[in-house]
């Protein structure tokens, strides 16, 4: 984790031909007609209300920009004189580095080297290839470093393979010091050199609108096609000459290239663009949207977070989604009276976004479980219509039917009751019990309105039935250490997390289906939940059907892991505590725990191949059967990886051990214990640091 003190920024160094300046005094934000007529000028942009009603013009854009290019000289000249004193007090490498220290610069950036890095996260996220943006101490360096982890991430460890080592000499220009350096210059060069075809383009939107703006539809489809259709004239465009829109505009579409090129390359086996290459694309425009509190500085923020959430890397994710969060509050998206005097598409527009926001919000913060940025109940803006264009011909555009989101939003709403009324620590899950009544009737109440919102047999339905399931699991499993196996709120638990994992079977039979970290999260928890029912319930839960919903659970990880190598430590964790649990079946009273350590310590654990041969006890006491695999689930096993080995089981093992502590539990000593949340065991199992 790196410390504060090693990105903070010196006091402006003053000098005897300098005028001092006041630190207290804000940047001009109001445009001339409202300053001169004394009104308050709001957040619109690129023209404020108060001109767009009396139909003047408003020069609130040159003021915005005015005050920016202000304000990065002065930053500059402050940044400058602090890497000079910075610079001046580092010592040599030749007098002081050891041979220890030599091995540890390839594992451990030093303190400079996290300087360097945060200098280029300043220079490719706020846009430094035309005016940029100073990240100094209060104005958002945070969100450039968790930006910085993502390009890290993302770009550095993936994209670039075929760059070759560093030199001495050029070292310390390298941005991440490793046998693999990678300059500012290598990350330009291997970004997008022309624009995608016309074919290209066009299979990497519709990816994007079919499967990522069903559920969060803040972008208008058609302004995209018409971006799309404009490629070619705006790469033409030297950039100096490029207009604030236009560049936010390539932003834009360059990441929604992206995340369809994420999609697109699961289906084609020949060459791709690259999601990285586009992604280094768009962010070389992102200084159009750098200037906070505006629409813009969301939408980016949002489209940087859906990216995320399909790539290498999610670490910072909640950090960005909460302050594109923070920013909606900030602007009054969260309320109605703030959509008083605003036009009907404008209106519709920001509620799109405010939604998809706070979708995105809800599901990542459940996930890791993590506190919400705002209560249910400072919110009082309505739904957006289900169309996003009122025309007649505005439902046949691919894209603007947002059905789906909007019943996504609606059940978003229900998940946030449940995080808030039972994932608590101020009472017992005993004083919670009988919040579950409450909760299901709302949850079996959406999904029986479900039929009124989308036809039967439409995948859209299938999708929603499966984040039910989700839903149901969220509510219930946090009460399974108290609730008798007989009490049907168990079964329900249970069965939900069964579905969770066959419909993930059934959405990887699919070639084009892109799952991200939340999918994982999803899955592996719904695993575990099947393993500790299993665990403490044994024979009495035993059923053909539990062995066939475990067996999904062990393919869809052992998938995603081919596709995603950060996903085989849960794999692995998986697998051992399966094998415990199947172990435990057959009449070894061990807790999971010595189970699994007596597993891994003698080689028995055999990765996602014996799993899926997965031995049946009969409940008689006879011999043991073995149910034979389905001919659907043979592709998920024909793959290089014959198993796993004992050596990358010793990773999975914090993770193994964490929750052998929530399963082995004893119930009568106390208060249960919950299981342990996903942002936990991923930083045991160092998920996103590798």
């Amino acid at each position: 984790m790196t410390s504060e003190t090693q990105y903070s920024v010196s006091p402006p160094l003053a000098t005897p031909g300098t005028v001092a300046v006041n630190p207290r005094k804000r940047g001009r934000t109001a445009c001339t007609r409202c300053k001169s007529r004394k009104q308050k000028c709001d957040d619109q942009y690129p023209i404020c209300s108060n001109c767009r009603k009396s139909g003047a013009q408003c020069d609130k854009a040159d003021v915005a920009d005015e005050a920016s290019s202000i304000a990065y000289t002065r930053a500059l000249e402050e940044r400058v004189a602090f890497l000079e004193n910075k610079l001046a007090q580092i010592p040599t490498p030749e007098a002081t580095e050891t041979p220890r220290e030599t091995a540890s610069n390839y594992s451990v950036p030093s303190g400079r080297d996290k300087n360097a890095l945060s200098d280029v996260v300043a220079h490719v996220s706020l846009g430094n290839f035309e005016a940029p943006a100073y990240v100094g101490p209060s104005s958002g360096l945070s969100l450039a470093l968790n930006l910085g982890e993502m390009v890290q991430a993302t770009v550095w460890n993936k994209m670039l393979p075929d760059i070759q080592d560093g030199t001495a000499g050029n070292q310390a220009n390298c941005i991440n010091p490793s046998p693999r350096c990678i300059t500012v210059e290598d990350l330009l060069a291997h970004s997008v050199k022309e624009p995608p075809s016309d074919e290209q383009g066009s299979q990497m939107l519709k990816a994007y609108t079919s499967q990522l703006h069903s559920k969060y539809p803040f972008l208008e489809p058609e302004e995209l096609w018409k971006l799309h259709s404009e490629r070619l004239t705006l790469a033409a465009k030297p950039t100096q000459t490029l207009t604030r829109i236009e560049r936010f505009g390539i932003f834009k579409l360059y990441l929604v290239y992206a995340m369809g090129a994420t999609l697109v390359q699961l289906t084609q086996r020949g060459p791709v663009f690259s999601p990285e290459a586009l992604y280094i694309t768009a962010l070389q425009h992102i200084s159009a949207a750098r200037e906070s509190r505006t629409v813009q500085n969301i939408e980016a923020m949002t489209l940087l977070v859906m990216f995320h959430l399909r790539s290498t890397s999610s670490h910072g994710l909640w950090y960005m989604i909460g302050l594109a969060m923070r920013t909606s509050i900030d602007l009054g998206l969260h309320r109605a009276a703030h959509e008083q005097n605003l036009d009907g598409p404008i209106v519709q527009r920001r509620r799109r976004l405010f939604w998809s926001v706070y979708s995105l919000e809800r599901t990542i913060a459940v996930s890791l479980g993590r506190p919400l940025s705002i209560a249910d109940n400072q919110i009082d803006v309505e739904l957006p219509n289900t169309i996003i264009n009122g025309s007649p011909s505005a439902s046949v555009i691919v894209g603007n039917d947002i059905t789906l989101a909007l019943v996504l939003f609606k059940l978003r709403r229900i998940e946030s009751k449940i995080h808030h009324s039972v994932y608590r620590t101020d009472k017992t899950l005993d004083a919670l019990r009988p919040k579950l009544d409450r909760l299901h009737q709302e949850l079996k109440f959406w999904r029986d309105s479900l039929a009124d919102w989308i036809p039967a047999g439409h995948s859209d339905l299938n999708y929603a039935l499966l984040l039910y399931n989700r839903a149901l699991r969220l509510l219930i499993q946090p009460f399974l250490p108290i609730l008798p196996a007989t009490d049907p709120f168990y079964g329900l638990c249970m069965r939900a997390a069964g579905d969770i994992c066959q419909a993930h079977k059934r959405l990887h039979q699919t070639l084009d289906y892109g799952h991200s970290f939340i999918a994982v999260q999803t899955v592996f928890v719904a695993g575990v939940t099947l393993v500790y029912g299993l665990w403490t319930q044994g024979n009495a839960l035993w059923s053909v059907a539990l062995s066939n919903d475990i067996r999904a659970c062990s393919l869809v990880l052992f998938v995603m892991s081919e596709r995603a190598p950060w996903v085989r430590k849960y794999r692995d964790a998986f697998e051992v505590l399966v094998n415990a649990a199947m172990e435990k079946l057959q009449d070894n009273e061990a807790g999971l725990a010595e189970m699994a350590s007596a597993q891994m310590r003698a080689g028995k654990a055999s990765g996602a191949t014996e799993c899926c041969g997965m031995q049946n006890p009969d409940l008689s006491g006879n011999e043991t059967t073995t149910r034979p695999i389905d001919s659907s689930s043979n592709q998920f096993l024909m793959s290089e990886d014959g198993g796993i080995a004992v050596g990358e089981f010793e990773g999975a093992w914090p993770m193994v051990a964490e929750l052998a502590n929530w399963i082995d539990q004893d119930t009568e000593g106390g208060s249960p214990v919950w299981m342990p949340n996903f942002e936990l065991l991923q930083s045991l199992s160092g998920t996103w640091n590798e």
